[in-house]
């Protein structure tokens, strides 16, 4: 049976990345007759467990870590590509194994000199895999860098280029960012995200109420209170109709200017926060309401906005991450931070759905998993 191994460097894998790509990519391959494995530094996923995915953990959580692009981090980056207690269980796991495919989710540090010390293994011993790296960023922080910085980020990502066959983006906005890499540019592919399993299930009609819901933690840069006022702009004019925000309330000082804003706003008969669902409540919640928008300032793909898209939902969005690639599925794309044109895009919303123009039709184009994992399978690939 052929081999795929995806690695989630530093990573504590929990119940939610099941259904987000990190967990649903190895689930694509499983489903695609590949012997699927996954590398983590911890599990803590009873759920995923069960899922028919071989599971390997290094047991790190390092806290040198880079997760912040915006600064060069020099010394935390140097710890990392040191890292001795990641990089020999990783190296190890994957000479036993010799996966057809390895892919590695996000540009570490450390993961560059893994895949170039098994790349000398491969060479030395004849051994075949396919080495792709998928991006977490699109890149789009890059323009603002100083010049030093760009450059040493510039050569980071030509060494990357070597080592790497596959170098994908989920939009095509990455990719018109990281093209302008020469080096880069043969191996970029475009592969968007999709939603998991469950999502893409045949389920019976439902009656659709009067709610509009955003699905986003509880944060500044995720535009929530452009989104309220913007509701306060249509609300007298259709009382019926009320906002809800699902999520995790990650900050509360945010959170709680949103309560004062809902208050001085009168709104809070129609507005409500309904904290973390489950995946099954989240799914009945998307069939069962009928707008869904997303009033992010910033994001990388937004997989909330195609889960709505993918229970028949109308979707509007500010063009936060590379909304233009969703146009295909009908969606309404509003700019950033303009509550104006937000609170028109929802009155017509309203408008079309009241008067009976707009069906729910979760019949769509979207790709599953597996169907990614197929493309990715592609010989021209």
């Amino acid at each position: 049976m052929n081999k795929f191994i995806l690695y989630l460097p530093y990573s504590e894998f929990i119940d939610a990345y099941e259904h987000k790509a990190l967990g649903a990519i190895p689930v694509g391959f499983r489903d695609t007759g590949y012997d699927s494995q996954l590398i983590v530094g911890i599990m803590k996923s009873e759920r995923y467990k069960k899922l028919g995915i071989k599971i390997y953990e290094t047991g790190n959580l390092d806290t040198e870590y880079v997760d912040d692009y915006s600064e060069m981090n020099l010394m935390k980056r140097i710890k990392n590509f040191l890292n001795i207690r990641e990089l020999i269980p990783v190296l190890k796991i994957l000479i036993r194994e010799k996966p057809d495919i390895f892919m590695a989710y996000n540009n570490s540090t450390l993961t560059g000199l893994i895949v170039f010390l098994y790349k000398v293994y491969c060479k030395i011993f004849l051994v075949h895999t396919r080495l792709i790296l998928k991006l977490d960023n699109d890149g789009s922080s890059i323009a603002t860098m100083p010049g030093a910085r760009k450059k040493l980020i510039n050569l980071y990502y030509g060494y990357l280029s070597v080592i790497f066959q596959r170098i994908l983006t989920e939009t095509t906005c990455g990719y018109d960012v990281f093209k302008e890499m020469p080096a880069l540019k043969k191996r970029l592919r475009v592969v968007p995200n999709s939603v998991s399993n469950e999502f893409l299930s045949k389920y019976d009609p439902v009656k659709r109420q009067r709610n509009i819901i955003t699905v986003s933690r509880i944060t500044p840069d995720k535009g929530l209170d452009i989104l309220i006022k913007s509701f306060y702009r249509v609300s007298s004019s259709y009382p019926a109709w009320n906002l809800e925000i699902i999520g995790e309330i990650t900050d509360n000082e945010e959170y709680n200017k949103l309560i004062k804003l809902i208050d001085e706003l009168g709104l809070g008969e129609s507005v409500k926060f309904s904290g973390i669902f489950t995946r099954i409540q989240l799914i009945e919640k998307y069939r069962s309401s009928a707008i869904f928008c997303l009033a992010s300032l910033h994001e990388s793909f937004a997989i909330s906005r195609l889960e709505a898209i993918s229970q028949g939902m109308y979707v509007i969005s500010t063009t936060a991450g590379c909304a233009m690639d969703f146009l295909k599925y009908g969606l309404h794309i509003v700019p950033e931070s303009d509550i104006q044109s937000l609170g028109n895009a929802i009155k017509e919303g309203i408008q079309v759905i009241e008067s009976g123009e707009f069906k729910f039709n979760a019949e769509n184009s979207i790709i599953s998993y597996a169907d990614i994992a197929n493309i990715i399978l592609n010989s021209d690939f």
